[in-house]
Formats: C-alpha cells, sequence, structure tokens
C-alpha cells in the first residue's frame, strides 16, 4: 500500500511532462531483464529550448540460473527531468527520481530477501554537448547523480547513500529524409562511492551499451524505441547481463 502510494503521488505530481529515449537502469546481477517505459515529452517555450520528461517504468528479471527475462518484477521507476538547451551544442538538465527495486536471494530458490525490497530516491544533473555531422547526430555527456536508499519502511537502508559519476557517449543515424527512423547506439561508464559508516573508494563499477532502433509517428505525437542493452557489471570478474527494452514517449500532447 505504502509503495502503491508514493508511485501514485509521484504521477499525479509530474503527469503534465515529459520523455525521449532512454536506455534502461541497472537491475544488478542476472542473465537476462526487460524493460518497458511510458512517457511524455512536453516543450515548455515557444522557442522549443526548455522541456520537460516524465517516465513511469516497469524492470523484470530472470533468475541466475534460467534466461526468463520476465520472470520476476525488479523495478518500478517514476522519473522527471527539466532540460534546457542554452546553445546550439550545450544542453543541462536536472531530475528527480523515485525507484523501488524488489531484492532476491543469491541462492536457489532465489527468493525474496530480507528486506524484500529497497527505495531510492535520486536526484542527478546531466551537462551536454551536442552536434551532427551528416545524417549523424552525436552527443557526450556528463550525469553526476546523489541516491539515497531506504528499507520498505522507510527507515535508512545499511549502505544508505551514494555519489555517482555517469560519462556517456552517443550517436544516433537518420534513416530516412524525415529523420522519423534512426538507429541510435549509447556507450557509458559508471564510476561511484558508497557511504556505510564512511564512504568507500570511488572507482569504476560498471559499463552499459545500446543498441536502439527508434521510429516517430509526427501525426499521432509517439515516437517507439525498441533496443538492446548489454551491462557490464565488475572488473577483474565481470557480470554479463543482457536486456531487452521497449519505451513509448508521447510527445507534446498539450
Amino acid at each position: 500500500m505504502l509503495r502503491t502510494s508514493m508511485i501514485t503521488l509521484l504521477g499525479i505530481f509530474i503527469s503534465s511532462n515529459c520523455l525521449a529515449q532512454f536506455s534502461p537502469p541497472g537491475l544488478g546481477k542476472a542473465n537476462t531483464a526487460s524493460w518497458f517505459a511510458i512517457g511524455l515529452e512536453q516543450n515548455l517555450d515557444k522557442n522549443e529550448m526548455i522541456s520537460s520528461a516524465t517516465y513511469f517504468g516497469l524492470g523484470r528479471v530472470s533468475d541466475p540460473d534460467d534466461y526468463n527475462l520476465v520472470k520476476k518484477q525488479s523495478i518500478y521507476v517514476v522519473n522527471e527531468e527539466v532540460s534546457h538547451r542554452f546553445h546550439k551544442n550545450w544542453k543541462y538538465a536536472v531530475a528527480l527520481s523515485y525507484r523501488w527495486q524488489n531484492r532476491y536471494m543469491d541462492t536457489p530458490p532465489y527468493e525474496l530477501d530480507t528486506p524484500d525490497a529497497r527505495q531510492e530516491l535520486r536526484i542527478y544533473g546531466r551537462f551536454s554537448y551536442l552536434n551532427s555531422l551528416g545524417k549523424f547526430d552525436y552527443s557526450f555527456s556528463y550525469r553526476p547523480e546523489i541516491r539515497f536508499f531506504y528499507n520498505p519502511d522507510f527507515s535508512t537502508a545499511t549502505k544508505n547513500t551514494q555519489f555517482r559519476s555517469r560519462f556517456r557517449g552517443k550517436a544516433s543515424f537518420n534513416l530516412n529524409p524525415l529523420k522519423t527512423q534512426k538507429i541510435i547506439t549509447t556507450a557509458e561508464l559508471l564510476f561511484s562511492t558508497t557511504k556505510t559508516d564512511n564512504w568507500s573508494k570511488f572507482e569504476y563499477q560498471e559499463t552499459r551499451l545500446c543498441l536502439y532502433y527508434s521510429v516517430a509517428f509526427p501525426k499521432q505525437k509517439i515516437t517507439l524505441n525498441l533496443g538492446y542493452m548489454n551491462n557490464l557489471l565488475g572488473k577483474s570478474s565481470i557480470t554479463d547481463v543482457h536486456y531487452l527494452a521497449l519505451d513509448i514517449a508521447i510527445k507534446n500532447p498539450f
């Protein structure tokens, strides 16, 4: 009930805002995972330089010993982001995100752990450089974020705070003159430090590689994005997780 109420309240608060193509969140160690999201993208000024993006997403995972990517519910996400393209090649964004993620045991039969879930409140920014070359659009971005973790009853989790830095390169290739069909690729490196009693060493944690096909329907104000993400967790001992992702973005409905 508490989880449902929190998501409902946040959804009401941000329901008039927006979304663009995005990659799934990391869901931890698994063989396969799936991600679905639906959201709204709305320009907030006449020059279309300020926009708001809102989405609600669901993620599911397999057990460590099978490949059923929709077997178990993993995460619920509500995300709100406001961005400002203040120059032809430069853009910044600020965002607030709430997440509820189920926790499962590492040993068979992989039932819910104790506590059975973790709540997260995330605040982040993004600073991006954008450009184009012929049919290619590309960007480079830095995203700092602070994450606060809580148990299901809102008590503070053992690992309670994390500062994370994300460095991403993105390129899209337009498949037609109207730019309604695209192939999109991204590569992202994540570094973090986590607080228990003290802060851990700030170091590399994972890599996320994505490949998407995007198709826009201008008359319907809808964009569909179907993609794959390969999540490489760890350094010396690497866990390789495969994601199938689909999102639906409704652009400027108001």
